[in-house]
């Protein structure tokens, strides 16, 4: 009999080793599959470390701690798993707390534009809403954030940040388009002035596009702009247009950081002119883009 309750207890207990394994052996996959989801499909989160009950995210500056684990044992039924994941990771982005914005006295004089894709914009718009971007359109693809530099650091500029400051969209596009003008006419006094390409100098090369005035070389005829990567600016003569869009369509398919492959056409340089930046596939001149037509973020 006592035999009989050893094996008994035996038994239960190897049982429910192999129970506990079997189980720690779906966490791992499961948390395998979900840091793939992540780096796939979420790249404002990054895994930092993984912990006993799923791992550590950074997401834009805070740590959220994952637990896995717990989520498991609630996962509701009938619903697939990227779906699920997508929810995880909504969850995740839902307990980043809201920044506390330096006095905008503090700040204003290093609030830079930076032009962006709809995607990124689409990205923050699964945030709370004090965490969304502020921004305005540039083109049907591309629109202009804001951020505010340091020394190797750039911080968004967001919804609630605004409110904070009790800025609008309009009044900081203003104030950062007169930075990025200082800080260009700098950068052009250290590569010895206009040239026909940008890169990689100080992140804001795209950017420049909304300064292009001080950077199109002077007496070039139809001066058209290419700005495939976030840090690329091309320019070249009309004359050179298809050569043109074929390194932009290259540079954009082939970069890590694509903006867009559409050129864009820059013509009337008359002193005053309200200058605007054109879509070149749409139109000859000034006057019919998109740059700051649509502001949203306040």
């Amino acid at each position: 009999m006592t035999e009989t309750i050893v094996v008994l207890v035996v038994l239960a207990a190897a049982m429910t080793a192999a129970l506990v394994l079997r189980t720690y052996h779906r966490f791992m996959r499961a948390r395998d599959r979900l840091v793939t989801h992540v780096r796939t499909t979420a790249p404002d989160i990054a895994v930092r470390h993984p912990t006993d009950t799923g791992f550590v995210a950074d997401v834009l500056g805070a740590g959220v701690d994952v637990d896995l684990a717990s989520l498991l044992r609630v996962r509701p039924a009938g619903v697939p798993e990227a779906e699920w994941f997508d929810q995880i990771i909504d969850r995740i982005r839902a307990q980043v707390p809201a920044p506390r914005p330096a006095p905008f006295a503090l700040v204003q004089d290093r609030i830079m534009p930076l032009l962006r894709p709809m995607t990124y914009i689409a990205l923050f718009e699964r945030y709370p809403p004090a965490l969304r971007l502020a921004w305005r359109s540039f083109a049907e693809d591309v629109a202009v954030t804001y951020a505010i530099t340091a020394v190797d650091q750039r911080t968004i500029v967001t919804r609630g940040m605004l409110e904070a400051w009790a800025q609008s969209v309009d009044t900081l596009h203003t104030l950062a388009v007169q930075n990025l003008r200082r800080q260009t006419a700098h950068v052009l006094e250290e590569i010895g002035g206009r040239r026909l390409r940008y890169e990689h100098l100080d992140g804001f090369d795209a950017t420049r596009i909304l300064v292009a005035d001080l950077i199109v070389p002077q007496g070039l005829q139809d001066p058209l702009v290419a700005i495939p990567e976030e840090t690329v600016l091309l320019v070249a003569p009309a004359s050179q247009r298809d050569s043109l869009q074929a390194e932009a369509t290259s540079r954009h398919a082939a970069s890590t950081r694509p903006l867009t492959p559409t050129l864009f056409r820059l013509s009337d340089w008359t002193q005053g002119t309200d200058r605007r930046v054109t879509n070149a596939a749409e139109a000859p001149g000034w006057g019919g883009g998109s740059t700051g037509e649509r502001s949203t973020g306040r």
